[in-house]
């Protein structure tokens, strides 16, 4: 999922981080992640296409659907 391509409202975004589970690797210095309880969003860190970072729930993001021409 990281590095993957989605769509977020006709956008394209890449996602840069996941929540992973516990005693996973560390992303970066500055971003803690907090395990969710059950049933709570899955948060990723996504960039848009004008470099701003965001984190925000993976659930409404959508798989961009390649067209063969």
């Amino acid at each position: 999922m990281t590095g993957s391509v989605y769509v977020q409202r006709g956008q394209p975004v890449t996602v840069l981080a996941r929540w992973r589970a516990p005693g996973a690797a560390v992303v970066a210095g500055w971003l803690i992640w907090h395990g969710p309880p059950h049933a709570a969003p899955r948060n990723v860190v996504i960039e848009r296409t004008d470099g701003s970072l965001a984190v925000r729930p993976f659930r409404g993001l959508r798989k961009v659907i390649a067209s063969t021409g």
